[in-house]
């Protein structure tokens, strides 16, 4: 009988894998781990086909290309968190390993959900998130131009007049768009600044880190963008303002090799 041929590892897996051991973490298939924000639970499945053990977990699960999702709700792969009271669905200390990407932007509850993270995170674990920069020039869900902090009516308006479209196709006028985009900005998007997302964590966690110039240096052109780093240190500071903040936290206290760095 033919061996089985183990699945790749997702690259977006195999790049967080890569940054926290770069500060002595390991993750093996043996080690519990947590999609916070899973969504339709495709990167859980993905994971489950490769041999992990993997548990994801979102307020509501969206439809996806992922056939298995109610399977993996009724297998507890997936499940929902509890909003009133704000809790996570597992017991204290569960996972060795906790990732987010690009969720914390709709989280509006900071302090609830960090120290959700913080109670089921194993002694010795680690998290790492992912967050969509709130200088990023192009906001990631409407697509109008510094909405993430030009959040004004008229200027939403400006933009979709100008001709500014995202995939919702049941917008039947200009005002309907705006008003749709409007909402969504201000209703469903929290983006704060790289000093408020430190001190949030901090709150919960004994070591915040800033790993932007770790997601650069193992990202598929790290070779060159270590080269750049050597030489412009500042890169990834640019690339963390106007393009993706990189947190990892763990717990219990344990020295780092970078300390929390404020900017804006």
């Amino acid at each position: 009988m033919a061996k089985s041929v183990r699945k790749k590892i997702p690259p977006k897996f195999a790049l967080k894998m890569k940054i926290i051991k770069d500060y002595g973490f390991a993750i093996d298939r043996n080690s519990a781990i947590l999609d916070f924000g899973c969504g339709g639970g495709v990167c859980v499945k993905e994971l489950l086909d490769c041999e992990y053990n993997a548990t994801g977990c979102d307020i509501e699960f969206k439809n996806s290309e992922n056939k298995d999702l109610q399977r993996m709700i009724s297998e507890g792969r997936i499940r929902k968190i509890h909003l009133n009271p704000y809790r996570l669905p597992f017991k204290d200390d569960s996972f060795d390993f906790i990732f987010s990407d690009d969720v914390f932007e709709h989280v509006r509850n900071y302090p609830e959900a960090i120290s959700e993270l913080s109670r089921v995170l194993k002694p010795g674990g680690v998290c790492l998130h992912a967050f969509a920069s709130r200088y990023r020039l192009i906001e990631s869900h409407i697509f109008v131009p510094l909405s993430s902090i030009i959040q004004s009516y008229w200027w939403i308006y400006l933009w979709v007049l100008l001709g500014i479209r995202n995939e919702w196709t049941d917008c039947k006028t200009v005002r309907d768009r705006a008003d749709r985009y409007y909402n969504y900005i201000k209703q469903n998007t929290n983006y704060l600044t790289r000093k408020d997302l430190a001190n949030n964590f901090a709150g919960f966690f004994n070591d915040v880190v800033f790993c932007e110039k770790e997601l650069m240096k193992f990202s598929r052109w790290g070779k060159y963008m270590s080269f750049l780093l050597d030489r412009f240190p500042s890169i990834s500071s640019l690339y963390s303002s106007l393009r993706l903040r990189i947190i990892m936290t763990m717990k219990p206290n344990k020295i780092l090799r970078q300390n929390i760095y404020y900017s804006a």
